[in-house]
């Protein structure tokens, strides 16, 4: 008897404790975002999706050096093919790829990257139904020169 008796005393103080958390929480703003409709404001140092930067001309920024691919924790996620250009003596990137689907957005590429050829982007919708379309190339990476002044502007401004 003395058991169901503080067993019932027990269950009215956690009906208690938990109508409380309740009441506390009843008066404040709700901090649901209804996903598609509204986006959610991110951090500036967000790591989303990795792209190639160019200059103003159009021209790659990549020197082709490969030390994103070097210290990048999931091997074979960054490959780079690169070529020696007879005529300037300085190496041509003839294929940039990244495994989107395996990359785990460390931010290690960004990093080490001397001139700053590799960026993260905003972009956090990379859901996809095939792995393949997760491998981007190039083409898919590469920003136009309008894109990569505004992610420049921007990572100049959060410096100051």
């Amino acid at each position: 008897m003395k058991n169901v008796i503080t067993k019932t005393i027990s269950a009215i103080i956690e009906i208690g404790r938990g109508m409380s958390t309740i009441m506390k929480h009843f008066f404040r703003k709700p901090i649901t975002l209804e996903y598609p409709e509204k986006k959610p404001e991110l951090n500036g140092r967000f790591r989303g999706r990795l792209a190639l930067l160019t200059d103003k001309d159009g021209s790659d920024v990549c020197i082709g050096c490969k030390t994103c691919a070097k210290v990048c924790p999931c091997t074979d996620l960054i490959q780079i093919e690169t070529s020696k250009n007879p005529e300037t003596k300085k190496l041509n990137v003839d294929r940039f790829t990244i495994d989107i689907g395996r990359c785990i957005f460390c931010g290690n590429c960004t990093d080490v990257c001397p001139v700053t050829a590799i960026v993260s982007t905003e972009q956090f919708e990379l859901a996809d139904y095939s792995r393949e379309s997760l491998v981007l190339d190039k083409k898919g990476l590469t920003l136009s020169p309008e894109e990569s002044e505004q992610v420049r502007d921007k990572k100049e401004r959060e410096r100051k």
